[in-house]
């Protein structure tokens, strides 16, 4: 009973966070202008886990856009159903300007003594 509650709690919790941060349970995409037209039109041929675990810029989702086109048999789309997917696409899932730490800044150099192996 109590693995129960605590299921159900944790159930709970994540729909919250989920709500909270603006993502379809569904799909797990960003709720945001234009995703219905992308959960429409992408998840047609594909899951939506490839949106989100991808990343790029406008450019960049316009080029896998022409790849899936011209290699992969996607259907033309209107020009502005295509600039509201890509528009959706380059602002939610954009590459992470966030990634190794800046590097340190060093204000004095402490010189080693040389060691006595040597």
């Amino acid at each position: 009973m109590i693995q129960l509650s605590r299921f159900i709690l944790m159930l709970f919790l994540s729909q919250s966070i989920l709500a909270a941060q603006n993502i379809d349970p569904q799909s797990g995409l960003i709720i945001d202008s234009g995703f219905a037209v992308v959960k429409k039109q992408c998840s047609v041929c594909h899951s939506p886990q490839l949106i989100i675990q991808n990343k790029a810029s406008y450019q960049g989702w316009l080029a896998m856009l022409r790849w899936m086109q011209e290699k992969q048999g996607m259907q033309t789309i209107s020009q502005k159903t295509e600039a509201l997917i890509l528009n959706y696409l380059a602002k939610n899932y954009a590459p992470e300007q966030a990634g190794r730490r800046k590097p340190l800044v060093v204000e004095q150099w402490k010189k080693l003594k040389p060691s006595s192996a040597e």
